[in-house]
């Protein structure tokens, strides 16, 4: 493992992504966001996932320089066609409207058709939440890699996400919900496979779709117990239903992605400043953590003794800028190959 300092590595990914073509904005909102998911302990969603997006990139998958349409509008909501862009700029421009419509109505809804991977939909939704508003965002994958429970384990649904962030008693650090459809995500079944680590029970299965905990093996995801297959459901029914958007994993990237944010001042409500400390306190002082503490204190820690990577990971991103951009001295050499090779597709 190598410890990177998180401004070098945000620089060192922003230079990969301007010369996949991406404008000096587009390139700065990919850095970030791997960073900010690398810094809150969310390696999934993190830099180990930049090979893939600028491999989509350079083929066409995904398009560098997006002119993003409006397609439909109201007067508390916009519906955007995001011409294939990334998921990560598309989630950050659909929170920016959201905020602007809520401060305005009290209410923003952006649905987008035609997006990338959304990445870790939770750094969107705590943007707004930073700013004491209430954010709601919900994104599907391409890919189907979630089995039914009771089901004949086949892979039908993919790894939807929801987020919800609210404001907390540190306006920094508001309260956030970050879910996925599956028990575990691919970046946790990858981490676990490099450690050496068992799965967890009920995690996943083989290719004979049999239980199975070894990582290495892992081929179809499971939801988390019945509440979380039902949720897993009415995922992919929501964004099906309001992004027009395919309602199950096609392998295509035109997925959805959704955005709701809400103004609790605007509304009447007045701010949530005294229900969130009330909550909070009473959550604490049970000796329990409130949603989010885990990734603010993996943020704190990270930020102080740099970001830990898996060298294997880090050697891929030094091959995905070669030979037109180097590597900070002192990064690994390339590695000929990843040996857990499939998690990196799946998280697609």
């Amino acid at each position: 493992m190598t410890r990177i300092p998180a401004l070098e590595l945000a620089d060192y990914l922003g230079r990969l992504y301007r010369a996949a073509g991406m404008s000096r904005g587009g390139a700065h909102t990919m850095a970030v966001a791997h960073v900010e998911a690398d810094l809150r302990g969310i390696p999934g969603h993190g830099s180990r996932l930049a090979p893939t997006y600028l491999a989509k990139l350079r083929t066409g998958r995904l398009n560098p320089r997006p002119r993003v349409a409006v397609r439909h509008e109201g007067a508390v909501w916009l519906g955007l066609d995001a011409d294939r862009a990334p998921g990560p700029v598309a989630a950050r421009l659909a929170v920016a409207v959201s905020v602007r419509r809520a401060r305005h109505h009290g209410v923003g809804l952006v649905y987008v058709r035609r997006t990338g991977h959304a990445g870790a939909l939770g750094v969107a939704a705590s943007r707004a939440a930073q700013r004491g508003l209430v954010s709601v965002l919900a994104a599907p994958t391409s890919s189907a890699s979630v089995a039914l429970l009771g089901g004949t384990g086949a892979a039908l649904l993919g790894t939807a996400a929801f987020a919800v962030g609210v404001p907390g008693p540190d306006p920094d650090q508001p309260i956030v919900v970050d879910l996925a459809a599956a028990s575990g995500s691919w970046g946790r079944v990858h981490q676990r496979a490099r450690m050496g680590q068992d799965l967890p029970e009920g995690w996943a299965l083989d290719a004979a779709r049999c239980p199975v905990r070894n990582p290495h093996q892992a081929a179809v995801l499971l939801p988390s117990g019945e509440r979380g297959q039902a949720l897993a459901i009415i995922l992919h029914l929501l964004l099906g239903a309001i992004t027009g958007t395919a309602p199950l994993p096609t392998g295509a990237e035109d997925r959805g992605l959704l955005s709701l944010v809400l103004d609790p001042v605007v509304l009447g409500v007045g701010s949530p400043a005294s229900a969130m400390d009330e909550v909070c306190r009473a959550v604490r002082e049970q000796g329990a953590r409130m949603p989010g503490d885990r990734a603010w204190a993996h943020r704190t820690a990270a930020r102080q003794g740099g970001i830990e990577l898996d060298d294997e990971d880090l050697a891929a991103l030094v091959t995905a800028g070669l030979p037109d951009v180097c590597a900070p001295r002192g990064w690994p050499r390339p590695h000929p190959n990843s040996s857990f090779p499939n998690s990196l597709e799946a998280l697609s």
